[in-house]
């Protein structure tokens, strides 16, 4: 069993462990040529905890269930590293399938099938330096004097995506809105608060820059897959069993532990 890893023009394969604790597969041991390969945007500086990179290996909530797919399934899956805008775009078109980590609105239902049920679920939180005097207690209109960072072409859930009164600025990447952030260029960042903390954590502004609480929202978070191939629909109806099997085991409880995702809704 394998997922692979495609950078640019190159085909780059690792072995990857596949393991579902309690689960017995549910198809027998296939041959290569049986299989459906399934191709995955993902960015290159990852989504901690879902994927990331880790010494060279991709690894992640997301990762693990696309393993549990793979054991239970005729799918494999090969990643493709892209910028999200254009992963987007290009999941949209049909040149590559799968998204693995896309919060479900109106106007996106209208491109990708949104794997039902949701695989799990998102945090956004605001960070501000350290000096910042501000009592947030979950309103959003509180943040109208304030310019607020964001990852563009990110959601950040219904509640914050709609607040169309609020000053926001889209940067490229969460590390561009960790910099703007320190250099004092927006008063606030939103961000999925696993990946912000890391990267706070790897440029040693621990000091620097501290999280608000509460959460903003914690909103389900999906797999999408085009809907550009022919079988698409199919596809998707057989991703959302998988998923729906997957929750019901033992084993999806270890995995929401493992990764600090068994948020209390």
């Amino acid at each position: 069993m394998m997922i692979q890893l495609r950078i640019l023009c190159f085909l780059y394969l690792f072995p990857l462990a596949v393991y579902a604790n309690d689960s017995s597969s549910l198809v027998d041991t296939l041959s290569k040529k049986d299989k459906i390969l399934l191709t995955v945007a993902i960015e290159e500086v990852g989504y901690f905890p879902y994927n990331y990179d880790d010494n060279g290996t991709i690894k992640g909530f997301s990762i693990d269930i696309l393993k549990y797919f793979e054991m239970n399934s005729m799918y494999e899956f090969e990643f493709i590293i892209l910028p999200w805008p254009r992963a987007l775009h290009l999941v949209a078109q049909g040149k590559v399938d799968l998204l693995l980590t896309l919060f479900k609105k109106p106007e996106r239902e209208l491109t990708y099938h949104f794997i039902e049920p949701s695989f799990g679920y998102e945090a956004n939180q605001l960070f501000s330096l350290t000096d910042m005097k501000i009592d947030f207690n979950g309103q959003l209109k509180q943040l109208v004097p304030f310019t607020i960072g964001t990852t563009r072409e990110y959601s950040y859930g219904e509640y914050f995506d709609q607040a169309n009164y609020l000053t926001k600025l889209p940067a490229l990447t969460e590390d561009v809105l960790l910099k703007l952030l320190v250099s004092e260029r927006i008063d606030l960042a939103i961000s999925n608060p696993f990946t912000f903390n890391r990267l706070i954590l790897d440029n040693q502004l621990e000091n620097k820059v501290k999280g608000l609480t509460p959460y903003v929202e914690i909103t389900p978070v999906y797999m999408a897959l085009t809907k550009q191939r022919q079988d698409s629909k199919e596809i998707s109806q057989k991703l959302g069993q998988l998923t729906k099997l997957l929750k019901s085991k033992p084993y999806y409880q270890h995995l929401l532990k493992k990764y600090n995702l068994d948020f209390k809704i």
